[in-house]
C-alpha cells in the first residue's frame, strides 16, 4: 500500500466524480449518497467556501476523496467530506487515508484541531474515526442528516 493525495485537477476530475461510494450509486447521479455528499457536491461546496480538494491514490489507482479547510461559519478547521470508493472498501485503507488526509491538514495549516461532522448511524465510519482518536463533542450539525460532529486534538 502507497498512499499519496493530489489536489483534483483537470486531469482526474472526471475519474473523481465517478468515484462512488457503494455500487448501487454508480447509475444515478445525485446530491447525496447514503453515507456521504458526492464528490461533485464537496467539490462545488470547496469552489465556494476556498477548501482544498484532494483525489487519494494507491501509487496510480484513484482510491478515495477528501476535502478540508477552514469552516468560517464554525470557525474551525474541518475535514469536510472523505470517502472510499466502493471498491476499495473494507481493504484496510480507511484508517491510512484518514492519517494521511489529517497529516496533510496538519503540515497545511499548522492547526490543533480538527473537526468533522458525520451521519448519525455511519457506524463504520464512527469506528475509524474514534480509533484515530476523533471524540464526540456534543454538537448536532444539522445537513440533510443529523450529524454528530466530532473533534481530533492534535498532538504536538
Amino acid at each position: 500500500m502507497s498512499l499519496r493525495l493530489a489536489d483534483v485537477t483537470r486531469d482526474n476530475f472526471w475519474d473523481v466524480l465517478n468515484l462512488k461510494s457503494s455500487k448501487d450509486q454508480e447509475e444515478r447521479i445525485q446530491i447525496f449518497e447514503r453515507w456521504v455528499g458526492s464528490n461533485v457536491f464537496f467539490i462545488a461546496l470547496g469552489s465556494v467556501h476556498g477548501f482544498k480538494n484532494k483525489a487519494i491514490y494507491d501509487g496510480d489507482t484513484l482510491i478515495g476523496f477528501a476535502s478540508h479547510g477552514w469552516d468560517h461559519d464554525h470557525d474551525r478547521w474541518e475535514m469536510i467530506s472523505m470517502m472510499l470508493g466502493h471498491a476499495f472498501q473494507g481493504k484496510g485503507y480507511g484508517k491510512k487515508a484518514l492519517q494521511l488526509v489529517l497529516d496533510d491538514m496538519i503540515e497545511e495549516y499548522d492547526c490543533s484541531e480538527i473537526y468533522l461532522s458525520v451521519i448519525h448511524d455511519n457506524e463504520a465510519a464512527i469506528r475509524v474515526y474514534e480509533a484515530l482518536g476523533f471524540e464526540a463533542t456534543g454538537e448536532v450539525f444539522k445537513a440533510f442528516h443529523d450529524e454528530p460532529v466530532y473533534k481530533f486534538t492534535v498532538k504536538k
